[in-house]
C-alpha cells in the first residue's frame, strides 16, 4: 500500500475511456489513478495478484498496486512502455486510417464472428500483427473477473522507434467483479447477478467470447484458491472465487 502526494504538474488527462475523461498523473515511471469507479484500485490490485497464478508472462499484463492519492484511493502501475516506443489503442488505429471510431464499424455487423474477425483482419493489415491469440488471453481473463469496461480504447498495440510492432500488455481491469455495476443486488444469487454483466467490446456474453477463441491460459487453481480464502473477504473477492471455479468447470 502506498500513499502518495503528487503536485499537478505530474497530472494527465486521458480522453476516450468509458467514463470520459480519467484524471491521471504521471512520475518517476508510474501512473496514478484515483478511483472513477467505486473500489476500481482495489480491483485492479486483486486482478494483478490473481493473474500471478496463471502461467501469463509478467510482460503480459500491467500489475497494480492499490494506495492513496492525494488523500484519494486509487492505484499505480509502473510504464510498461521502453524508450523510444508508442502505445497506440485499436480505436486510435482505426480512426486514423478510416475516420471513425471502431466500434461505430463493429456496431453495424450482426454476428459476433462478422465483428471479432473484421477486427482481427484490420490490425493484421494495419499492423501486420496476428492479434487472434492476444484477444484469447484478454477474453478469457474478462471472463474470469466480468470486464465491462474492454472496449477498443482498452485494448491495443504498441510501436517501436524502427516501426515494429507488439501487442500491448492486459490493462485497465477496474471495472469488474460487480464493481460500478448498480444493477446488481446483494439478495440475488451470484449466478443471477452474473446475468446483468455487461460484456464489451463485442456483442453477446463474456461466455460466448471464451467460447470463440477457447481458454487462453492455464491456472494454479489450488493455490488461487487458497490466495483468495486467506484474504478479507469481500463481494469482490467473492465474485472472483465464483468464476474462477466456472472457468476451472468449462475448461475440464
Amino acid at each position: 500500500m502506498f500513499d502518495v502526494v503528487l503536485d499537478e504538474k505530474y497530472r494527465r488527462e486521458e480522453i476516450g475511456t468509458s467514463d470520459g475523461t480519467q484524471r491521471k498523473y504521471y512520475k518517476d515511471e508510474f501512473w496514478y489513478k484515483t478511483n472513477s469507479v467505486g473500489s476500481e484500485g482495489e480491483v485492479e490490485a486483486l486482478v494483478s495478484g490473481l493473474l500471478k497464478f496463471s502461467d501469463l508472462k509478467p510482460r503480459e499484463f500491467v500489475c497494480y498496486e492499490s494506495g492513496i492519492v492525494n488523500g484519494m484511493k486509487g492505484c499505480r502501475s509502473k510504464n510498461f512502455l521502453k524508450n523510444n516506443e508508442s502505445f497506440f489503442t485499436f480505436n486510435h488505429i482505426h480512426k486514423n486510417l478510416t475516420g471513425v471510431p471502431m466500434h461505430m464499424k463493429t456496431n453495424q455487423m450482426v454476428t459476433l464472428k462478422e465483428q471479432v474477425e473484421y477486427v482481427v483482419d484490420f490490425i493484421k493489415d494495419a499492423t501486420n500483427i496476428d492479434i487472434r491469440d492476444y484477444l484469447k488471453k484478454v477474453f478469457t481473463l474478462d471472463f474470469l473477473i466480468l470486464n465491462e469496461d474492454r472496449h477498443f480504447n482498452n485494448l491495443g498495440i504498441i510501436m517501436d522507434e524502427n516501426g515494429r510492432y507488439r501487442v500491448a500488455p492486459i490493462f485497465d481491469n477496474g471495472k469488474s467483479l460487480f464493481n460500478g455495476n448498480f444493477s446488481v443486488k446483494k439478495e440475488l444469487a451470484m449466478e443471477e447477478n452474473v446475468k446483468r454483466v455487461i460484456c464489451r467490446p463485442f456483442g453477446g456474453t463474456h461466455k460466448k467470447l471464451l467460447d470463440y477463441f477457447g481458454c487462453g491460459f492455464e491456472m494454479d487453481y489450488d493455490n488461487a484458491f487458497l490466495w483468495l480464502q486467506s484474504m478479507e473477504q469481500s463481494l469482490e473477492v467473492a465474485v472472483l472465487k465464483y468464476q474462477l471455479d466456472e472457468l476451472k468447470k468449462r475448461i475440464s
